[in-house]
Protein backbone atom coordinates (compact mmCIF):
# COMPACT_ATOMS: atom_id res chain seq x y z
CA UNK A 1 0.00 0.00 0.00
CA UNK A 2 1.69 3.16 -1.18
CA UNK A 3 1.05 6.73 -2.21
CA UNK A 4 -2.32 8.34 -1.55
CA UNK A 5 -3.77 5.37 0.31
CA UNK A 6 -0.98 5.45 2.85
CA UNK A 7 -1.21 9.24 3.25
CA UNK A 8 -4.99 9.08 3.74
CA UNK A 9 -4.63 7.69 7.24
CA UNK A 10 -2.90 9.01 10.32
CA UNK A 11 0.64 7.65 10.49
CA UNK A 12 1.28 4.90 13.01
CA UNK A 13 4.79 6.15 13.77
CA UNK A 14 6.97 8.82 12.20
CA UNK A 15 9.24 7.87 9.30
CA UNK A 16 12.22 9.15 11.30
CA UNK A 17 11.43 6.88 14.25
CA UNK A 18 10.98 3.94 11.92
CA UNK A 19 14.31 4.60 10.20
CA UNK A 20 16.35 5.22 13.35
CA UNK A 21 14.78 2.69 15.71
CA UNK A 22 12.17 0.22 14.45
CA UNK A 23 13.73 -1.02 11.22
CA UNK A 24 17.33 -1.38 12.51
CA UNK A 25 15.97 -3.28 15.51
CA UNK A 26 13.92 -5.68 13.38
CA UNK A 27 16.51 -6.02 10.62
CA UNK A 28 19.19 -7.18 13.04
CA UNK A 29 16.81 -9.76 14.46
CA UNK A 30 15.82 -11.10 11.04
CA UNK A 31 19.45 -11.24 9.86
CA UNK A 32 20.24 -13.30 12.96
CA UNK A 33 17.29 -15.65 12.29
CA UNK A 34 18.44 -16.33 8.74
CA UNK A 35 22.08 -16.63 9.83
CA UNK A 36 21.22 -19.24 12.48
CA UNK A 37 18.75 -21.06 10.21
CA UNK A 38 21.42 -21.41 7.52
CA UNK A 39 23.95 -22.71 10.03
CA UNK A 40 21.52 -25.41 11.12
CA UNK A 41 20.40 -26.42 7.66
CA UNK A 42 16.82 -25.19 8.12
CA UNK A 43 14.94 -25.14 4.83
CA UNK A 44 11.56 -23.81 6.05
CA UNK A 45 10.81 -21.13 8.64
CA UNK A 46 7.29 -20.74 10.02
CA UNK A 47 6.69 -17.20 11.26
CA UNK A 48 3.95 -17.28 13.89
CA UNK A 49 1.05 -14.83 13.74
CA UNK A 50 0.83 -12.06 14.57
CA UNK A 51 4.29 -11.03 15.76
CA UNK A 52 5.85 -12.78 12.77
CA UNK A 53 3.97 -10.85 10.08
CA UNK A 54 6.48 -8.06 9.44
CA UNK A 55 9.43 -10.33 10.25
CA UNK A 56 8.36 -12.78 7.54
CA UNK A 57 8.09 -10.05 4.92
CA UNK A 58 11.58 -8.77 5.75
CA UNK A 59 12.97 -12.31 5.72
CA UNK A 60 11.46 -12.99 2.28
CA UNK A 61 13.20 -9.86 0.97
CA UNK A 62 16.59 -10.91 2.35
CA UNK A 63 16.35 -14.53 1.24
CA UNK A 64 15.26 -13.48 -2.24
CA UNK A 65 17.98 -10.87 -2.68
CA UNK A 66 20.73 -13.13 -1.34
CA UNK A 67 19.40 -16.27 -3.07
CA UNK A 68 19.17 -18.08 0.26
CA UNK A 69 17.19 -21.34 -0.14
CA UNK A 70 14.94 -20.89 2.89
CA UNK A 71 11.16 -20.88 2.51
CA UNK A 72 9.53 -18.30 4.82
CA UNK A 73 5.93 -19.23 5.60
CA UNK A 74 3.32 -17.51 7.77
CA UNK A 75 1.42 -19.64 10.27
CA UNK A 76 -1.88 -18.34 11.62
CA UNK A 77 -2.04 -19.08 15.34
CA UNK A 78 -2.30 -17.49 18.77
CA UNK A 79 -2.01 -18.59 22.37
CA UNK A 80 -5.77 -19.17 22.29
CA UNK A 81 -5.84 -21.21 19.07
CA UNK A 82 -2.92 -23.37 20.22
CA UNK A 83 -3.96 -23.86 23.83
CA UNK A 84 -7.66 -24.53 23.38
CA UNK A 85 -7.22 -27.87 21.50
CA UNK A 86 -4.72 -29.04 24.13
CA UNK A 87 -6.70 -28.31 27.30
CA UNK A 88 -8.33 -31.73 27.22
CA UNK A 89 -4.88 -33.35 26.91
CA UNK A 90 -2.74 -31.68 29.56
CA UNK A 91 -4.66 -32.05 32.84
CA UNK A 92 -3.86 -29.52 35.58
CA UNK A 93 -1.60 -27.54 33.27
CA UNK A 94 -4.73 -26.36 31.47
CA UNK A 95 -5.97 -24.71 34.65
CA UNK A 96 -2.53 -23.23 35.30
CA UNK A 97 -2.71 -21.49 31.91
CA UNK A 98 -6.32 -20.40 32.16
CA UNK A 99 -5.88 -18.94 35.64
CA UNK A 100 -2.69 -16.97 35.08
CA UNK A 101 -2.43 -13.44 36.45
CA UNK A 102 -2.02 -10.39 34.25
CA UNK A 103 -2.03 -6.61 34.06
CA UNK A 104 -5.83 -6.32 34.19
CA UNK A 105 -7.71 -9.44 35.28
CA UNK A 106 -11.46 -9.40 35.89
CA UNK A 107 -13.98 -12.19 36.48
CA UNK A 108 -15.13 -11.76 32.90
CA UNK A 109 -11.68 -11.84 31.27
CA UNK A 110 -10.71 -14.82 33.41
CA UNK A 111 -13.51 -16.96 31.95
CA UNK A 112 -13.30 -15.49 28.47
CA UNK A 113 -9.90 -17.19 28.20
CA UNK A 114 -11.89 -20.42 28.00
CA UNK A 115 -14.18 -18.78 25.41
CA UNK A 116 -17.22 -19.02 27.68
CA UNK A 117 -20.25 -16.89 26.86
CA UNK A 118 -22.32 -15.00 29.43
CA UNK A 119 -24.67 -17.89 30.18
CA UNK A 120 -21.78 -20.29 30.62
CA UNK A 121 -19.92 -17.85 32.84
CA UNK A 122 -23.02 -17.44 34.99
CA UNK A 123 -23.29 -21.22 35.32
CA UNK A 124 -19.68 -21.41 36.46
CA UNK A 125 -20.13 -18.69 39.06
CA UNK A 126 -23.25 -20.36 40.41
CA UNK A 127 -21.30 -23.58 40.76
CA UNK A 128 -18.61 -21.62 42.61
CA UNK A 129 -21.28 -20.00 44.81
CA UNK A 130 -20.08 -16.60 43.69
CA UNK A 131 -22.34 -13.57 43.47
CA UNK A 132 -21.24 -10.14 42.28
CA UNK A 133 -22.58 -7.08 40.53
CA UNK A 134 -19.70 -6.00 38.29
CA UNK A 135 -18.17 -8.81 36.24
CA UNK A 136 -15.59 -6.44 34.72
CA UNK A 137 -14.24 -5.09 38.02
CA UNK A 138 -10.49 -5.69 38.28
CA UNK A 139 -9.44 -8.38 40.71
CA UNK A 140 -6.92 -7.82 43.47
CA UNK A 141 -4.13 -10.33 44.00
CA UNK A 142 -6.02 -11.90 46.91
CA UNK A 143 -9.30 -11.82 45.02
CA UNK A 144 -7.73 -13.64 42.09
CA UNK A 145 -6.18 -16.24 44.37
CA UNK A 146 -9.54 -16.89 46.00
CA UNK A 147 -11.30 -17.35 42.67
CA UNK A 148 -8.54 -19.60 41.38
CA UNK A 149 -9.16 -21.97 44.24
CA UNK A 150 -12.89 -22.12 43.54
CA UNK A 151 -12.47 -22.54 39.78
CA UNK A 152 -10.04 -25.42 40.25
CA UNK A 153 -12.78 -27.22 42.17
CA UNK A 154 -15.61 -26.35 39.79
CA UNK A 155 -16.99 -29.32 37.89
CA UNK A 156 -18.99 -27.03 35.60
CA UNK A 157 -15.86 -25.04 34.68
CA UNK A 158 -13.86 -28.21 34.05
CA UNK A 159 -16.54 -29.83 31.89
CA UNK A 160 -17.02 -26.71 29.75
CA UNK A 161 -13.27 -26.49 29.12
CA UNK A 162 -13.01 -30.14 28.07
CA UNK A 163 -16.04 -29.84 25.80
CA UNK A 164 -14.73 -26.72 24.07
CA UNK A 165 -11.24 -28.20 23.75
CA UNK A 166 -12.41 -31.37 22.06
CA UNK A 167 -14.48 -29.33 19.61
CA UNK A 168 -11.39 -27.34 18.58
CA UNK A 169 -8.97 -30.25 18.30
CA UNK A 170 -9.62 -31.83 14.88
CA UNK A 171 -9.68 -28.57 12.90
CA UNK A 172 -6.47 -27.34 14.56
CA UNK A 173 -4.65 -30.57 13.71
CA UNK A 174 -6.10 -30.42 10.20
CA UNK A 175 -4.77 -26.90 9.66
CA UNK A 176 -1.23 -27.72 10.79
CA UNK A 177 -1.20 -30.92 8.77
CA UNK A 178 -2.35 -28.92 5.73
CA UNK A 179 0.46 -26.40 6.28
CA UNK A 180 3.05 -29.17 6.10
CA UNK A 181 4.23 -29.39 9.70
CA UNK A 182 3.66 -33.15 9.89
CA UNK A 183 5.81 -33.65 6.77
CA UNK A 184 8.96 -32.34 8.45
CA UNK A 185 11.41 -34.00 10.81
CA UNK A 186 12.21 -30.60 12.29
CA UNK A 187 9.74 -27.73 12.46
CA UNK A 188 11.41 -24.31 12.82
CA UNK A 189 9.23 -21.48 14.14
CA UNK A 190 9.86 -17.75 14.62
CA UNK A 191 8.20 -15.51 17.21
CA UNK A 192 8.97 -12.65 19.59
CA UNK A 193 9.43 -14.93 22.60
CA UNK A 194 9.18 -14.31 26.39
CA UNK A 195 7.95 -17.59 27.96
CA UNK A 196 8.00 -20.23 25.22
CA UNK A 197 4.40 -21.25 25.87
CA UNK A 198 3.38 -21.22 22.21
CA UNK A 199 6.13 -23.65 21.23
CA UNK A 200 5.15 -25.90 24.11
CA UNK A 201 1.45 -25.84 23.14
CA UNK A 202 2.33 -26.51 19.50
CA UNK A 203 4.50 -29.46 20.52
CA UNK A 204 1.72 -30.89 22.70
CA UNK A 205 -0.81 -30.57 19.89
CA UNK A 206 1.41 -32.01 17.15
CA UNK A 207 2.70 -34.84 19.33
CA UNK A 208 -0.83 -35.88 20.30
CA UNK A 209 -1.60 -36.32 16.58
CA UNK A 210 1.44 -38.48 15.84
CA UNK A 211 4.20 -35.96 15.07
CA UNK A 212 7.55 -37.51 15.98
CA UNK A 213 9.92 -34.76 14.88
CA UNK A 214 11.44 -31.93 16.89
CA UNK A 215 10.68 -28.23 17.24
CA UNK A 216 13.24 -25.47 16.88
CA UNK A 217 12.27 -21.95 17.94
CA UNK A 218 13.91 -18.62 17.06
CA UNK A 219 13.13 -15.84 19.55
CA UNK A 220 14.18 -12.28 20.23
CA UNK A 221 14.34 -13.03 23.95
CA UNK A 222 13.22 -15.49 26.62
CA UNK A 223 12.50 -14.67 30.26
CA UNK A 224 11.76 -18.28 31.28
CA UNK A 225 13.63 -21.54 30.88
CA UNK A 226 12.00 -24.24 28.73
CA UNK A 227 9.65 -26.41 30.81
CA UNK A 228 10.96 -29.70 29.48
CA UNK A 229 13.34 -31.02 26.84
CA UNK A 230 10.46 -32.53 24.85
CA UNK A 231 9.36 -29.01 23.85
CA UNK A 232 12.40 -28.71 21.59
CA UNK A 233 15.20 -26.19 21.24
CA UNK A 234 14.82 -22.49 22.03
CA UNK A 235 17.34 -20.14 20.37
CA UNK A 236 17.45 -16.52 21.50
CA UNK A 237 18.91 -13.49 19.75
CA UNK A 238 19.15 -10.90 22.53
CA UNK A 239 18.63 -12.49 25.95
CA UNK A 240 17.49 -15.70 27.62
CA UNK A 241 16.47 -16.68 31.16
CA UNK A 242 20.11 -16.94 32.19
CA UNK A 243 21.29 -13.92 30.19
CA UNK A 244 22.68 -10.62 31.36
CA UNK A 245 20.32 -8.64 33.57
CA UNK A 246 21.53 -5.38 32.00
CA UNK A 247 19.87 -6.41 28.73
CA UNK A 248 16.49 -7.14 30.32
CA UNK A 249 16.03 -4.08 32.54
CA UNK A 250 15.70 -1.39 29.81
CA UNK A 251 13.84 -3.71 27.43
CA UNK A 252 10.05 -3.51 27.05
CA UNK A 253 8.54 -6.65 25.57
CA UNK A 254 5.15 -4.89 25.45
CA UNK A 255 6.56 -2.14 23.24
CA UNK A 256 8.42 -4.67 21.09
CA UNK A 257 5.18 -6.56 20.42
CA UNK A 258 3.46 -3.33 19.41
CA UNK A 259 6.15 -2.70 16.81
CA UNK A 260 5.29 -6.06 15.25
CA UNK A 261 1.92 -5.08 13.82
CA UNK A 262 -0.19 -7.30 11.55
CA UNK A 263 -3.22 -6.17 9.52
CA UNK A 264 -5.51 -8.92 10.78
CA UNK A 265 -7.18 -9.93 14.02
CA UNK A 266 -6.20 -12.60 16.48
CA UNK A 267 -6.51 -16.23 15.36
CA UNK A 268 -9.50 -17.61 17.27
CA UNK A 269 -9.37 -21.13 15.86
CA UNK A 270 -9.70 -23.03 12.60
CA UNK A 271 -12.51 -24.28 10.38
CA UNK A 272 -13.07 -26.26 7.21
CA UNK A 273 -14.09 -24.16 4.21
CA UNK A 274 -14.39 -25.49 0.64
CA UNK A 275 -12.25 -28.48 1.49
CA UNK A 276 -9.44 -26.47 3.11
CA UNK A 277 -8.72 -25.55 6.70
CA UNK A 278 -8.73 -21.80 7.27
CA UNK A 279 -8.00 -19.67 10.33
CA UNK A 280 -10.91 -17.97 12.05
CA UNK A 281 -9.81 -14.42 12.76
CA UNK A 282 -11.18 -11.84 15.16
CA UNK A 283 -12.86 -9.06 13.21
CA UNK A 284 -11.16 -5.70 12.71
CA UNK A 285 -14.04 -3.31 13.35
CA UNK A 286 -11.87 -0.19 13.26
CA UNK A 287 -11.29 0.51 9.55
CA UNK A 288 -9.09 3.53 10.28
CA UNK A 289 -6.89 1.42 12.53
CA UNK A 290 -6.72 -1.28 9.87
CA UNK A 291 -5.61 1.20 7.21
CA UNK A 292 -3.07 2.70 9.58
CA UNK A 293 -1.59 -0.74 10.26
CA UNK A 294 -1.39 -1.52 6.54
CA UNK A 295 0.42 1.74 5.90
CA UNK A 296 2.81 1.12 8.81
CA UNK A 297 3.65 -2.40 7.66
CA UNK A 298 4.32 -1.22 4.13
CA UNK A 299 6.54 1.61 5.32
CA UNK A 300 8.57 -0.71 7.55
CA UNK A 301 9.01 -3.20 4.70
CA UNK A 302 9.98 -0.42 2.26
CA UNK A 303 12.55 1.06 4.65
CA UNK A 304 13.90 -2.41 5.42
CA UNK A 305 14.34 -3.03 1.69
CA UNK A 306 16.56 0.07 1.40
CA UNK A 307 18.44 -0.37 4.68
CA UNK A 308 18.91 -4.10 4.15
CA UNK A 309 20.97 -3.76 1.00
CA UNK A 310 24.24 -4.25 2.85
CA UNK A 311 25.77 -7.63 1.94
CA UNK A 312 24.38 -10.41 4.10
CA UNK A 313 27.82 -12.02 4.19
CA UNK A 314 29.19 -9.24 6.42
CA UNK A 315 26.55 -9.80 9.12
CA UNK A 316 28.18 -10.21 12.52
CA UNK A 317 25.87 -11.38 15.36
CA UNK A 318 27.81 -9.73 18.19
CA UNK A 319 28.01 -6.39 16.41
CA UNK A 320 24.26 -6.60 15.71
CA UNK A 321 23.52 -7.33 19.36
CA UNK A 322 25.60 -4.36 20.45
CA UNK A 323 23.71 -2.08 18.06
CA UNK A 324 20.45 -3.54 19.39
CA UNK A 325 21.59 -2.85 22.95
CA UNK A 326 22.19 0.81 22.12
CA UNK A 327 18.82 1.15 20.36
CA UNK A 328 16.91 -0.41 23.26
CA UNK A 329 18.58 1.73 25.90
CA UNK A 330 18.02 4.90 23.88
CA UNK A 331 14.42 4.43 22.68
CA UNK A 332 12.85 2.00 25.15
CA UNK A 333 14.39 3.26 28.40
CA UNK A 334 15.15 6.91 27.54
CA UNK A 335 12.56 8.08 24.98
CA UNK A 336 11.88 11.75 24.49
CA UNK A 337 8.36 12.97 25.28
CA UNK A 338 7.67 13.18 21.53
CA UNK A 339 8.82 9.60 21.00
CA UNK A 340 6.86 8.40 24.01
CA UNK A 341 3.75 10.10 22.64
CA UNK A 342 4.09 8.34 19.28
CA UNK A 343 5.00 4.92 20.67
CA UNK A 344 2.59 5.28 23.58
CA UNK A 345 -0.40 5.46 21.22
CA UNK A 346 0.03 1.76 20.50
CA UNK A 347 -2.84 -0.26 21.93
CA UNK A 348 -1.79 -3.31 23.93
CA UNK A 349 -3.40 -6.24 25.72
CA UNK A 350 -1.50 -8.95 27.57
CA UNK A 351 -4.48 -11.28 28.04
CA UNK A 352 -5.10 -14.20 25.66
CA UNK A 353 -8.77 -13.19 25.46
CA UNK A 354 -7.86 -9.71 24.13
CA UNK A 355 -10.93 -8.50 25.97
CA UNK A 356 -9.45 -5.04 26.56
CA UNK A 357 -6.81 -2.74 25.06
CA UNK A 358 -4.99 0.18 26.64
CA UNK A 359 -2.40 2.68 25.51
CA UNK A 360 1.20 1.79 26.21
CA UNK A 361 1.85 5.20 27.74
CA UNK A 362 0.12 8.55 28.06
CA UNK A 363 0.50 11.77 30.07
CA UNK A 364 -2.51 10.76 32.19
CA UNK A 365 -0.60 7.71 33.41
CA UNK A 366 2.03 9.84 35.16
CA UNK A 367 -0.34 9.97 38.17
CA UNK A 368 0.36 6.27 38.67
CA UNK A 369 4.13 6.66 38.85
CA UNK A 370 4.09 7.29 42.59
CA UNK A 371 2.96 3.67 42.93
CA UNK A 372 6.21 2.68 41.18
CA UNK A 373 8.40 4.12 43.89
CA UNK A 374 10.74 1.33 44.96
CA UNK A 375 9.93 1.74 48.65
CA UNK A 376 6.16 1.87 48.07
CA UNK A 377 6.35 -1.33 46.07
CA UNK A 378 8.35 -3.02 48.82
CA UNK A 379 5.79 -1.84 51.37
CA UNK A 380 2.89 -3.19 49.32
CA UNK A 381 4.66 -6.50 48.81
CA UNK A 382 5.50 -6.93 52.51
CA UNK A 383 2.58 -5.29 54.31
CA UNK A 384 -0.38 -4.99 51.97
CA UNK A 385 -3.17 -7.52 52.07
CA UNK A 386 -3.54 -7.16 48.31
CA UNK A 387 -7.10 -5.80 48.37
CA UNK A 388 -8.44 -2.28 48.15
CA UNK A 389 -8.28 0.09 45.20
CA UNK A 390 -7.07 -1.93 42.21
CA UNK A 391 -5.40 0.01 39.41
CA UNK A 392 -4.10 -1.29 36.08
CA UNK A 393 -0.35 -1.73 35.86
CA UNK A 394 1.69 0.44 33.50
CA UNK A 395 2.58 -1.34 30.27
CA UNK A 396 5.64 0.81 29.58
CA UNK A 397 6.81 2.69 32.70
CA UNK A 398 9.81 4.26 30.96
CA UNK A 399 7.48 5.71 28.34
CA UNK A 400 5.21 7.19 31.00
CA UNK A 401 8.22 8.70 32.78
CA UNK A 402 9.12 10.57 29.58
CA UNK A 403 6.04 12.79 30.01
CA UNK A 404 7.39 14.20 33.29
CA UNK A 405 9.58 17.30 33.48
CA UNK A 406 13.16 16.30 32.73
CA UNK A 407 14.41 16.98 36.24
CA UNK A 408 11.96 14.44 37.65
CA UNK A 409 12.71 11.67 35.19
CA UNK A 410 16.01 10.27 36.61
CA UNK A 411 14.46 9.61 40.03
CA UNK A 412 11.49 7.68 38.66
CA UNK A 413 13.65 5.84 36.13
CA UNK A 414 16.01 4.81 38.94
CA UNK A 415 13.08 3.44 40.97
CA UNK A 416 11.89 1.30 38.06
CA UNK A 417 15.43 0.19 37.28
CA UNK A 418 16.17 -0.86 40.86
CA UNK A 419 12.94 -2.84 41.18
CA UNK A 420 13.62 -4.68 37.93
CA UNK A 421 17.23 -5.34 38.91
CA UNK A 422 16.25 -7.02 42.16
CA UNK A 423 13.42 -8.94 40.47
CA UNK A 424 15.72 -10.42 37.84
CA UNK A 425 18.49 -11.19 40.32
CA UNK A 426 16.04 -13.19 42.43
CA UNK A 427 14.81 -15.33 39.52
Amino acid sequence: MKGGAARAVEKFLSAELNQKFVVPLLLNYVYWIIHEAERRGVETLYFLARDGYILQKIAIQICGREHIPISCKYLYCSRTSLRMPTYSLIGEEALDLLLLGGYQVSRKSLLERAELNQDQRSAVWRDCEETFEDEEQLLSHNGLERLRGKLRQSTVFHNLIIERSKEAYSSAVGYFRQEGLFDLERVAIVDSGWTGSMQRSLRQLLQSAGFQGELLGFYFGMYAAPKEAADGTYLTYYFNHAGQVRDKIPFSNNLFECLLQAPHGMTLGYGLQNGSYCPKLASCNNSAGYEKTLAYVQEIVDIAREMGKKPYQVFEPEAARQETRVLIKRYMAHPTSEEAELLGRCLFCDDVSESYHSWLASPEQTKQLKRYSFFRRVWRRVCSKGDGNIQPELYWPYGTIAFLPRWKQPWHRWNVYLWELIRYLRT
